[in-house]
């Protein structure tokens, strides 16, 4: 089940993409890669990415919590690093708007970091796994989720950043009601 799942040719929306890495990465996998971030400066540095590459990603300045699609057009979306830089209060928004753009049976790719990482360094709003499945688990059903050292930086802890990894398929039905 490498690349989420996702077959070559899967429309994929990378959420908070920054300077595209993550995108270019999956248009070089064989994927219809687009972009979105609410820097205007990492998306002209994505474009300029991209052109250098003769890379065929769309990158667009956007709040992830307003995403400029029609409802149901990707395959599948990504997140490495915006879901944990939003307050509490909007992450519920968040969340419907990323069900609102995937397809039935579309799958969601989410990495961001763990609470258990205490450093100074990363966002201020890092997370616990009980937190994430509050949020996302009335539109999407955990298929995988793992806990990671993350990357390598020697001004962090060994074993890198703590982060969760969480692959979600978009639910076709309600979540069935707590026991």
């Amino acid at each position: 089940m490498e690349s989420g799942g996702w077959k070559p040719g899967t429309r994929i929306l990378d959420i908070g993409c920054g300077a595209g890495t993550n995108a270019l990465f999956l248009s070089r996998a064989g994927f219809r890669a687009q972009g979105v971030d609410i820097a205007p400066g990492a998306i002209a540095a994505a474009k300029r990415r991209a052109e250098r590459l003769s890379a065929s990603v769309e990158f667009r300045i956007s709040d992830a919590l307003q995403l400029p699609f029609p409802a149901r057009c990707f395959g599948g979306v990504t997140d490495i690093g915006c879901f944990h830089t939003l307050p509490v209060r909007l992450r519920s928004a968040y969340a419907k708007e990323v069900a609102r753009v995937l397809r039935p049976s579309g799958r969601y790719f989410l990495a961001c970091v763990a609470r258990e990482f205490t450093g100074e360094l990363g966002p201020p709003h890092r997370l616990a796994l009980e937190e994430i499945s509050r949020v996302f688990e009335s539109q999407f059903v955990f298929l995988s989720t793992t806990f990671t050292g993350g990357w390598r930086d020697p001004r962090l802890p060994r074993g890198g950043l703590p982060a969760y990894d969480c692959l979600m398929l978009l639910r076709s039905e309600p979540q069935p009601p707590r026991r």
